[in-house]
C-alpha cells in the first residue's frame, strides 16, 4: 500500500465536504421532478428521506458514487491526520471514530426505502449506516481534540473537538427549522469538519515544505561560494 503523505490527506479532507454537498445539489437539481413526485421540498414537512432518496432516481448512481468517494476521502484524511496526534489513548479512540465514519458512509450505499414502500433489509442498513456515521463524528471529533493536546501546531484548532456539541444543538433545533433544513445543516457541519481540518493540515504541509526549501538554499556568504 503506497504511503499516504500529509499533503494527500490534507487535500482529501479539504475536498470532502464541497464534493459531497456539491454532488447532492447537482443530483437534486437533475431529479427535482422525481423528488416532487414523492412529495418532497426542502422547506416542507414530508417523509422523504432526503438526500438519500436521490440515489433512487434516474441519475442516482451519481449519489451512490458520491457515498463511495466520500468514504475513501474520509479514510485517506484519517490516515494522515492521526499522525498529528500526541496523546496515545485519545488518538486510538479518535482513529476508531474515523473508522466508524468510513464504515457508516459505505453502508449508505444500500438503497433507502421511499415513502409508501415496505421496509426492506437494505433500507434498514442505510439507516444504520447514517447512525454509525453520526456516532463516528461524535467520537472522532471529540477524541481528536484531546489527542492533539501537546501539538503546538494545533493549539487553537483542537478546540473543534467541541463540534459534537454543535451537532447536538443542530439536532435539537432541527424540529424548529422548516423541512429538511436542519438535517442538511447537520450534514454540512458534520462533513465540513473534515474540510476545515484539512485546510489546516495543508497549511502545515506548505509551511514544512517552505522550511525545507530555505534549509537547502546555500548561504551566499559561506566560504568558497564567492
Amino acid at each position: 500500500m503506497p504511503h499516504i503523505t500529509r499533503r494527500t490527506s490534507a487535500i482529501a479532507g479539504l475536498l470532502l465536504a464541497p464534493l459531497f454537498v456539491g454532488v447532492i445539489i447537482l443530483v437534486t437539481l437533475l431529479e427535482l421532478d422525481f423528488l416532487h413526485s414523492l412529495g418532497w421540498s426542502l422547506v416542507s414537512n414530508n417523509e422523504v428521506p432526503y438526500p438519500s432518496a436521490i440515489a433512487r432516481g434516474d441519475v442516482g448512481f451519481l449519489q451512490e458514487l458520491n457515498f463511495l468517494v466520500t468514504a475513501i476521502l474520509a479514510g485517506v484524511f484519517a490516515v494522515g491526520f492521526r499522525r498529528e496526534f500526541r496523546r496515545r489513548i485519545p488518538g486510538a479512540v479518535a482513529t476508531a471514530g474515523f473508522c466508524l465514519v468510513v464504515v457508516g458512509v459505505l453502508l449508505n450505499l444500500a438503497p433507502t426505502d421511499l415513502p409508501g414502500e415496505p421496509t426492506t433489509w437494505h433500507g434498514n442498513v442505510h439507516v444504520i449506516g447514517f447512525m454509525i456515521t453520526v456516532l463516528g463524528w461524535v467520537i472522532a471529533y471529540s477524541a481528536s481534540g484531546l489527542a492533539l493536546r501537546g501539538n503546538p501546531a494545533w493549539r487553537r484548532w483542537r478546540l473543534l473537538g467541541w463540534t459534537p456539541l454543535l451537532l447536538v444543538l443542530i439536532f435539537l433545533a432541527g424540529g424548529l427549522l422548516p423541512g429538511d433544513v436542519g438535517f442538511c445543516l447537520l450534514i454540512l457541519v458534520g462533513f465540513g469538519w473534515y474540510t476545515v481540518m484539512g485546510s489546516r493540515l495543508l497549511a502545515l504541509d506548505r509551511a514544512a515544505r517552505d522550511q525545507q526549501v530555505v534549509a537547502t538554499v546555500p548561504d551566499a556568504a559561506a566560504p568558497g561560494l564567492l
